[in-house]
């Protein structure tokens, strides 16, 4: 960890609290660089700019024309928009006041890094990190801010230094290479500007040949929106130039194109570059994202200069709590929603004294009614719930109580949870009580229940009104104003041709005197080798001198390898969701706003120092006097004079356009605060508190309530303690989840950076009540979470969880094995043998009627993760299933019925890594319900970990639940078989080793062991035996459809002699079974009923057409697949690039679609060229209806190769049809 002195970065030029004042609605900037007589608006004002398409950007255009008021459901009557209030706190809270002299240092740092906070230990120093206080009081307010807000910073800020210090070491690193996990873009160029409400964004494309790979950017965590990246010129390589930026937009059309680009907002107007020749390499961190912390450091800024609520506990770590104010003057509460009782009226209750019921009736238990009398009786309420207990129930009790108690005047009541999935699930049961509450952020998956209920939707559903007096209408007509002055003063940037002497001569480049020696040397010259339009006197002076400026990315190919996905599907929505700038369905990755896009075709060639050509230009009046040789140089040289000149102006009018942008944010707040006024309750993430917190301070809150608040970094809670705070409720388990850090080091002593207010609370002896009655989990289960709470009971409900199908009594069970670990390609760990033995554990319960949704695979590491999800795709007994395979990390707050744990580490080092972590081991531990198999090494756990030790202790108390064989019990014969590696399952049926023996409904006997699905879904190989009509006998097999001999080319139902013919379900390839889809039995059944109740067809039907087709779903075709088609099936299964997408989505959509069909266009191209010499024919595929077509290739050298195009079928449960994808595969 970095220890050494701590570099203040310089800033934006002003302080984040005091950059705003009293703004006219139009400014002008001096142009004083230009010398003078310069007039920027004589020299051109024509406007030149690519207008983005106002259907697809549908804010206010900038323009001189009014704003237009959009609102979807207003009438064609055009009533006028009401007049709301002007709340002035807003603009007074962002504007607020700081005093250099008295304020501590840290509220003047600038929101985003500067370049030299980044770059700054590139030589080697060290950082100096202050140490945090868990135990104990802090020494002063001050303190506890400024060292939470250097510990936070330090965490946002070091990853992406320590890349830029690793790039100037090494230029040439490669990101294979990279020990500082850098990603790497080179052949940067900044091609275009676009001036948005959010700022003035720099378009960028960008090379990935230091990554060597295709990006599947919908899965991709890199470069999105509200990352920090840091530039640097490519031929300085972060020597002496470091600048620093945030990415404004990702739109997948723009990361998805050759070369792909993206939109960045420089972190300082003063970085700003405009110069579309300059090549720049742009570096990021895999491990950091600023934006999660970005808004809540500027918190902390700003409640260092007000007051405090709860520093006597936060920071003094008092014991003794005392009631909320408002409590204090009102403590009687209606509480008839929580008692009942024949003899007495719970409506008015005195909550303070001792007329707390204690006899009444109540749907919660003991300790929840001792952790609700909490919540409702304590400034600060601490509620610690084991996994199961029902904390998020208490939640919603106490906020039905208080909603029920709450005054019409009294300000919104603010819940917020660390996740937009935890946030989602506390609102849909908050929604049976209060529908009309409103959550701020659009980034929910609820469109149901949620999504009706944003700002956003709300403000859509209702007529725009107009804040009287408000920041908006005079910053947009500013930024109006601003925009044309930028456009007017790039306009050589973006005409696509020479530049004109009369540009060069109003930036006092050229003199007078050398513009008409210009002008009359031209005229005795004709130029044609370009239009008249774009032929200027200076180009007829330069000459063939000039050449075309190249300086642009190029497109590139990578082949066919693509960049391994190494975040799950919901982790990535979370990151994505923490970069959206706005509140609502606006808030998506197209950057709205008037586009400049720069076309400079010209330059001339390098030649002579800066110096030379000054002094050239200063002792020669006739331009023609200089030799041609030297013109293209000189012409290069004031090319590059013009754009310096245009860059400082360019940076002055940022710094006025980014204080407009300031102004524009207040008087959207200012229209938002009367929405959020009139609700109860106002729904966030803790991200969301910090990033509006001047919208919700405007309220003035009373009450906010965190869910999961021990999962949370104590900086981010601290951001929710409004000065007009009088009720903090904290509901978590520091046992559970902590609070995850970039760097690792913070996290540890003397740091703890992930150690939460709770949790620090909690171990102060500060009040808190712990939930002691669990509802979730079979008691067998919660006995292995004895050793984290000791005095956790069940619910009498638990003890009726019924038995998981095929394992007989055993609820829990821990397989215990010596198989070693490996590593992945990106340094994850994996157990091969242990992964294949979970997967065919979970393919023996799916085959005793257990139903995919009802199982959850967890582990600790991602590799693994995605090793097990690949398997269970590839099971050709599980495909078109969607599966659940998720890391501990991501499954707090989860539960299901059955959960497989795999541990993964096996090693003869005794490191077990993530598993000695004991949040993430309680988690493990607590979520399944029915029941609950781990997969690991138990003899190194026991060795290596103390709380493994007593945890393996108990599973090996009566009745034994540990060992080296797995025990398995039949269904039929309750008879118990023992798996002790994966080859076990290749033989067994689902049941033990007995020969089933049973009849068939063909009447042909069952030739497999014992299984427990049913009859129907059998396969009978036995001979027909039916006579056909001809004579013949069929010799085909049961299963199949009856073929005349006599008749070659096909069946003649026609011929059969029998009345019926059972048509029996596909089998599967391993076992001679499939599933039904939508029960738990295997197989497909046919639309009739045959002899002994089997299903049928009659001889004038045929089987339908899905059973002739390959898919990856239930159906498989009657006959055996060949090994091509068997080589395509595995490509189908394994080898789709948006396989966890598909899976998490339930669908592609449509820009997956196009992708996937342009890949297998560049793969045919790949694989097979296009060669002359080749020559191509086409036929019909024999023996299967699924590859339709094959295509047969004689190369120069005279080998063949034959190719197959086909498709397959995913039948997703819940929708109808299917969903075809093509794909193609070289099968020789």
């Amino acid at each position: 960890m970095p220890v050494g002195r701590q570099a203040r970065g310089r800033g934006r030029g002003q302080n984040c609290f005091s950059i705003l004042g009293a703004m006219p609605t139009t400014d002008r900037v001096p142009v004083s660089t230009g010398g003078p007589g310069f007039d920027l608006q004589a020299a051109h004002i024509n406007k030149s700019v690519e207008t983005a398409d106002p259907d697809e950007y549908p804010l206010e255009r900038f323009s001189q024309r009014a704003p237009i008021q959009r609102n979807h459901h207003q009438s064609s009557s055009q009533e006028p928009a009401p007049i709301l209030r002007l709340n002035t706190a807003i603009r007074e809270y962002v504007r607020g006041t700081t005093n250099p002299g008295l304020d501590p240092p840290f509220i003047h740092q600038p929101e985003i890094p500067s370049s030299d906070e980044i770059s700054v230990l590139a030589d080697g120093t060290e950082q100096e990190v202050p140490v945090n206080h868990i135990t104990g009081a802090w020494a002063s307010k001050q303190n506890y801010l400024s060292d939470h807000y250097a510990l936070l910073r330090e965490d946002g800020v070091a990853p992406l230094r320590n890349v830029v210090s690793e790039l100037k070491a090494r230029p040439n690193t490669l990101e294979q290479d990279s020990v500082e996990q850098s990603q790497i873009y080179e052949k940067v160029f900044i091609v275009g500007l676009t001036f948005a409400h959010g700022g003035v964004a720099a378009k960028v494309t960008f090379s990935l040949r230091r990554t060597g790979k295709k990006i599947i950017w919908e899965q991709s965590k890199r470069l999105l929106q509200g990352t920090l990246v840091a530039l640097t010129p490519a031929d300085d390589m972060f020597q002496t130039i470091c600048k620093v930026a945030v990415v404004a937009a990702r739109p997948l059309s723009g990361v998805q194109s050759n070369p792909p680009a993206i939109d960045i907002f420089f972190g300082d107007p003063n970085d700003i570059e405009i110069d579309p020749q300059q090549e720049w390499v742009m570096v990021e961190s895999s491990r950091g994202y600023f934006e999660a912390y970005r808004h809540t450091l500027k918190s902390l800024q700003r409640i260092a200069m007000e007051s405090f609520p709860f520093a006597e506990y936060i920071v003094d770590v008092g014991q003794d709590v005392r009631p909320p104010h408002y409590v204090e003057q009102q403590p009687f509460k209606d509480m008839s929603s929580v008692f009942q009782s024949a003899s007495r009226n719970y409506t008015h209750v005195d909550i303070l004294s001792g007329d707390w019921p204690t006899d009444a009736t109540s749907n919660l238990d003991a300790s929840q009614l001792d952790a609700l009398r909490r919540i409702l009786t304590k400034q600060l309420a601490i509620i610690q719930g084991p996994p199961g207990t029902g904390k998020t129930h208490v939640s919603i009790v106490a906020l039905k109580v208080l909603l029920e108690n709450k005054r019409h005047d009294d300000p919104p009541i603010i819940v917020a949870a660390h996740t937009n999935h935890a946030l989602d699930q506390l609102l849909r049961h908050i929604a049976p009580i209060e529908s009309k509450f409103i959550r701020l952020g659009g980034m929910t998956s609820d469109h149901e229940i949620i999504k009706p209920r944003t700002l956003y939707e709300i403000k859509q559903a209702t007529k725009s009104g107009v804040v009287s007096g408000g920041a908006r209408g005079p910053a947009l007509a500013g930024m109006r104003t601003l925009v044309k002055e930028m456009q007017a003063l790039l306009k050589p940037l973006t005409e696509g041709k020479p530049l004109d002497e009369d540009i060069l001569k109003a930036y006092r480049i050229l003199t007078e005197g050398q513009c008409k020696s210009v002008l009359k040397g031209a005229e005795k010259w004709v130029d044609t080798s370009l239009p008249d339009s774009m032929t200027t006197a200076m180009h007829k002076w330069a000459g063939e001198e000039l050449v075309e400026a190249n300086r642009r990315t190029q497109a590139e190919d990578y082949g066919f390898d693509y960049e391994e996905v190494d975040l799950e599907y919901e982790q990535l929505k979370e990151l994505e969701a923490e970069g959206k700038v706005g509140s609502g369905d606006d808030d998506n990755e197209l950057l709205r706003g008037e586009r400049l896009a720069f076309s400079e075709p010209w330059t001339g060639r390098e030649g002579r120092s800066k110096e030379d050509w000054d002094a050239l230009l200063r002792t020669t009046n006739d331009l023609w006097q200089i030799a041609p040789e030297s013109r293209g140089p000189l012409y290069r040289h004031m090319q590059q004079r013009l754009k310096e000149i245009m860059t400082g102006q360019m940076r002055r009018l940022m710094a006025v356009y980014e204080r407009r942008v300031t102004e524009l944010k207040i008087g959207k707040w200012e229209v938002d605060t009367n929405y959020l006024k009139e609700s109860k309750l106002i729904g966030c993430t803790l991200t969301g508190i910090s990033k509006y917190r001047a919208l919700l301070h405007s309220l003035q809150p009373k009450i906010v309530l965190i869910e999961e608040a021990a999962e949370t970094l104590e900086a981010q809670t601290t951001a929710a303690c409004f000065d007009s705070l009088e009720h903090l409720i904290l509901v978590g388990d520091h046992q559970q989840l902590r609070g995850q850090c970039n760097e690792q080091q913070l996290q540890g002593e003397p740091w703890f950076l992930d150690v939460s207010m709770f949790e620090r609370l909690v171990h102060n002896q500060v009040g808190f009540t712990q939930l002691s009655r669990q509802r979730r989990m079979h008691p067998e289960i919660r006995s292995g979470l004895m050793p984290i709470y000791p005095n956790l009971e069940d619910h009498p409900s638990v003890a009726l969880r019924p038995r998981v199908p095929g394992m007989g009594p055993l609820h829990t069970y821990f397989f215990s094995h010596d198989w070693p670990e490996d590593t992945d390609d990106l340094m994850s760990k994996v157990n091969r043998t242990e992964a294949d033995m979970v997967v065919n554990f979970f393919n023996y319960l799916i085959k005793n009627g257990a139903k995919t949704k009802d199982i959850t695979v967890l582990t600790f590491y991602n590799g693994q993760r995605k090793l097990i999800l690949s398997n269970l795709r590839r099971h050709a007994n599980l495909q078109g299933e969607v599966f659940k395979v998720v890391t501990v990390d991501s499954y707090q707050g989860e539960e299901n019925g059955i959960v497989l744990l795999s541990l993964v580490r096996s090693n003869a080092d005794k490191q077990i890594g993530f598993l000695s972590v004991r949040n993430r081991v309680c988690v493990a531990l607590s979520r399944a319900q029915q029941g609950f198999y781990i997969f690991g090494d138990a003899a190194l756990l026991s060795r290596t970990s103390r709380l493994w030790l007593k945890v393996i202790e108990v599973m090996s108390e009566n009745p034994r639940r540990l060992g080296l064989v797995l025990p398995l019990t039949c269904q039929n014969h309750q008879i118990t078989t023992y798996a002790k590696d994966p080859g076990y399952f290749h033989t067994n049926s689902g049941g033990c080793e007995k020969a089933c023996g049973g009849e068939l409904p063909c009447g042909h006997g069952c030739v497999l062991k014992c299984h427990p699905f049913s009859h129907i879904d059998v396969f009978c190989h036995a001979p027909c035996s039916r006579k056909l009509i001809c004579g013949h006998g069929c010799d085909e097999p049961c299963y199949a459809p009856c073929r005349c001999p006599c008749e070659p080319a096909g069946r003649n139902p026609s011929k059969l002699q029998t009345t019926t013919m059972p048509i029996p379900s596909f089998p599967s390839n391993s076992d001679a079974y499939r599933s039904k889809k939508g029960d738990g039995s295997r197989g497909r059944s046919s639309p009739t009923k045959g002899a002994g109740g089997s299903p049928g067809l009659t001889p004038s039907q045929s089987p339908p057409k899905e059973a002739y087709r390959f898919s990856g779903g239930h159906s498989q075709a009657l006959m055996e697949l060949t090994p091509e088609a068997q080589a395509f099936r595995d490509f189908a299964d394994g080898g789709y690039v948006a396989a966890d997408a598909a899976a998490a989505n339930s669908a592609a959509d449509v820009a997956a679609k196009e992708r996937h069909r342009k890949l297998d266009a560049d793969n045919h191209a790949a694989l097979f060229g296009n060669d002359e010499g080749e020559l191509m024919t086409t036929s019909l595929v024999p023996h299967t209806n699924e590859l339709r077509l094959t295509t047969s290739r004689q190369a120069r050298d005279g080998t063949i190769r034959n190719v197959y195009e086909g498709s397959y079928s995913s039948l997703v449960a819940g929708r109808s049809g299917k969903k075809q994808e093509p794909s193609l595969l070289d099968l020789d």
